[in-house]
This record gives C-alpha cells, structure tokens and sequence, in this order.
C-alpha cells in the first residue's frame, strides 16, 4: 500500500477528534446562559457554585462589602493575586492590600457590570475561570479581563490564584 494512501488514512481517522477538540464548550457559559450538556453531573454542579461565589464576590464589591470580596479566596500563604504587573502572594498580603486601598472610603470601590463568566472544569477540585467586566468609579472606567484558577477546599471553592488586567479608560 503506497504510504500516501496510510498517510491520508491516518489524517482521516484523526480528523473528528481533532474537530471535538476544537469545538469544545466551556462548562459554563454566561453568553449562553448554560452548562454544557456534555459535563456530568458533578462538573455541572462544581461550575454552578463557582457561578454563585463569582456572583457573590460582585455582589459584595458593589456593596463595597471588602470582607464580602475577600472570603471568595482561599487563605493561604500560596495564594497569588496579580493586577497588571504587581503581584500579591498570600492571603494575609492581599488582605492587607484591599483594606489599605478601600477601608478608609469603600465607595472608591465603584460598581462592577459583569460582562462575561465562563468556567471551565479542569478536574473534580480544579477549575478555570475567566471573566471580563467593567468597573465604574467617580472618576475612571475599568474594563478588566480576570483569569482565575479555583480550588475545592474543605471550606468549598476558593481562588487559589488570579491574573487580572485593568485597562482605564
């Protein structure tokens, strides 16, 4: 058989993985408002209560609730927080950080318009979320893209690290 023909075979047969792959959904999607049909149960559930912590941190910072933002993370020396180019390691760090910035006047805190939530799950206590939202002050306008990686801890799903960037406008 001319090693073209095994060659193209090959290609053929990988082709609809190579597609699935490609077109994979994210296990939650707020652009579409749902879960993906091809998660099981426990994922569905997973992303569903990271869903409810996500909406409860936005929650919180719109009521300029600092310790509302803060109890989303895990607390923990190894948590690792980045906004922009200045990284925060530890919980006890990043606490110290939001209450230096907002304690004295938490309306400089703003309203956060949620604009898009998707979460992927990586394993039964691991999953993937990226956000994109809109923070509004008195005098900036935030447009920020998060991406974040949760843990399922005893105490239920925590941040464990972040990565957000903040473009104002």
């Amino acid at each position: 058989m001319d090693a073209r023909v095994l060659l193209l075979g090959a290609v053929i047969t990988l082709l609809p993985s190579l597609t699935d792959a490609q077109t994979s959904t994210w296990t939650y999607d707020s652009k579409t408002g749902t879960l993906s049909g091809d998660a099981t149960n426990t994922s569905r559930q997973a992303a569903k209560d990271i869903v409810a912590l996500e909406l409860a941190e936005y929650g919180a910072w719109n009521n300029h609730d600092i310790q509302g933002c803060l109890i989303v993370y895990w607390q923990s020396p190894n948590l690792v927080s980045i906004a922009n180019d200045e990284e925060t390691h530890g919980y006890e760090a990043l606490r110290k950080e939001m209450l230096q910035e907002f304690a004295a006047d938490p309306s400089i805190m703003g309203h956060i318009d949620l604009d898009t939530l998707k979460i992927q799950m990586l394993s039964d206590d691991t999953a993937c979320c990226v956000a994109s939202y809109v923070v509004k002050t008195e005098h900036y306008v935030y447009y920020c893209d998060d991406t974040a990686t949760l843990r399922h801890l005893p105490e239920g799903w925590k941040i464990a690290f972040e990565k957000a960037t903040l473009v104002t406008h």
